[in-house]
């Protein structure tokens, strides 16, 4: 698609249209789109029913790290909506606009300090999307307070079909000190479990494995 194509299928009145524009910004980091984007999201906010494009526009806007979304990401970061596509996306974007870099990793901790599930997601995701590098203290508090994170009251009860969140942080411990994070993957490669649909423990191979992956230095695709 061309940017004036892309522009038109953001206009259009099929969400399908719209969608497939705001994916393609997002792949292609297109930042000469990013106040049409945002004109477009200001549009479909609005309109409820429409949850996947906002979402993916939400994502899109983190990504071109358009510093005037900030004040909607975090008006839906502040409602704490667990179980919530937006609200994941959300807490991605709020840590991409509020970082001052990808060494910078206060934002996370803040969402953490009051996080519901999705809101703890998204914050863990955004390490693992950017690979991003925090200084030593910050990673340490990081994993301390995600060391049983998968057992979050808002988790308990609703495991079947969750991602376990140390996932997307297991996945950023790759090119973390390992003498910071090796205790960590250890441990969530023993506690590596899901709950089936018969409410039964099963292994989380996914999260064993990228945490194997990530003891050896490498990252894990997402």
């Amino acid at each position: 698609m061309t940017t004036d194509e892309i522009k038109e299928k953001l206009a259009s009145k099929k969400s399908t249209d719209r969608l497939r524009a705001v994916k393609k910004i997002s792949k292609e980091k297109i930042s000469e789109l990013a106040n049409e984007l945002f004109e477009a999201y200001l549009k479909e906010r609005k309109d409820l029913r429409t949850w996947e494009p906002q979402s993916e526009m939400i994502k899109a806007l983190g990504i071109l790290d358009h510093k005037p979304a900030f004040k909607y990401v975090e008006e839906i970061v502040r409602k704490n909506i667990p179980h919530d596509m937006i609200t994941i996306n959300a807490s991605i974007a709020f840590v991409q606009l509020k970082r001052t870099s990808i060494f910078d990793a206060k934002p996370v901790l803040e969402l953490l300090s009051f996080g519901s599930t999705s809101v703890i997601c998204g914050a863990l995701e955004a390490l693992a999307e950017d690979k991003m590098l925090p200084p030593k203290n910050e990673i340490e508090e990081i994993l301390k307070i995600s060391w049983d994170i998968n057992k979050h009251k808002d988790r308990i009860g609703h495991e079947y079909g969750l991602i376990d969140p140390r996932y997307y942080l297991a996945i950023a411990c790759a090119g973390w000190d390992k003498t910071l994070c090796t205790d960590f993957l250890n441990h969530c490669i023993e506690t590596a479990y899901n709950i089936s649909r018969f409410d039964k423990p099963v292994e989380n191979t996914s999260l064993i494995n990228v945490c194997k992956k990530s003891l050896k230095g490498k990252y894990s695709n997402l």
